[in-house]
């Protein structure tokens, strides 16, 4: 599966009434132009031309080159992070503007991944004769970024990396199961935590060391938690018998993801 078909599919779970034909067709524009201007060229032209088409204005953005959205960064409203919004607005986060980025590239033959930070997701591009991975940033008009940036500006840490939580050079699928963490986000918004515990844990499965994925795995089990128990029942004494069990397991799964997110060495924002 491409990233584009990923990204589109996960986007029309969240919002089947977007038009996918115009989203695949602005896309067809911005690649078709960016091989074009790479004319053949290197991985570098390829690059360059990725980042062209996006951030420089043009023909080929109608001169409405892409920018960072200052007034929503993180995407708090899901709604931002769809690419249509991304595409129709020209102002995108830290979610939506590496994923085009990420198609775009995809789409010129590169070897391309997302990677992660904390609150944070950017693009990699690995040289497929050396290995050698690069960040690119793709908030930052999608220029390369060096790697002591994610240490000092987002305070990373070195047992994080080692953990693979963050800063990974990740695989297709692991890229994939990145992309997706939009929709557990949406169903954790409707309420339907359940379904978020669900796609969370084929998420880790996707990507064994998720920290967003085991993060909404606890949270969801905690809402569970928080809605069947302890609204009803604020003596936890008074709980029937019969319901003991659950409430049990729900407290345990809350702890647990939260007790492995903090061993691969995830600390909360306040900290």
């Amino acid at each position: 599966m491409s990233y584009e078909r990923a990204k589109l599919t996960f986007d029309h779970i969240i919002a089947p009434e977007l038009d996918e034909a115009a989203v695949t067709a602005e896309i067809d524009q911005l690649a078709s132009v960016a091989t074009r201007i790479a004319a053949n060229g290197s991985d570098v032209d390829k690059l360059k031309a990725a980042r062209q088409v996006i951030y420089e204005a043009g023909a080929w953005n109608d001169n409405r080159p892409f920018v960072y959205d200052h007034d929503d960064p993180y995407g708090r409203d899901l709604r931002n992070k769809l690419l249509t919004t991304y595409l129709d607005t020209r102002r995108g986060n830290c979610v939506s503007m590496p994923i085009l980025q990420l198609i775009v590239a995809e789409r010129l033959g590169l070897n391309v991944s997302l990677s992660t930070a904390p609150l944070h997701v950017f693009m990699r591009y690995t040289n497929p004769t050396n290995g050698r991975s690069i960040a690119i940033e793709s908030t930052s008009g999608g220029h390369p970024a060096r790697e002591s940036e994610y240490f000092e500006q987002m305070g990373v840490t070195q047992a994080q990396v080692d953990s693979g939580i963050y800063l990974g050079v990740l695989t297709k699928r692991e890229s994939i199961a990145v992309i997706a963490s939009t929709v557990t986000e949406w169903l954790m918004s409707q309420g339907r935590y359940d379904e978020a515990i669900a796609v969370a844990e084929v998420l880790l499965e996707y990507y064994p060391t998720d920290v967003h994925a085991m993060l909404t795995r606890g949270s969801a089990h905690g809402e569970l938690l928080r809605t069947e128990f302890i609204e009803r029942f604020p003596n936890p004494q008074t709980i029937p018998p019969s319901l003991r069990p659950r409430f049990q397991m729900l407290a345990s799964q809350n702890a647990e993801a939260f007790r492995q997110a903090e061993a691969w060495g995830w600390k909360p924002p306040d900290r």
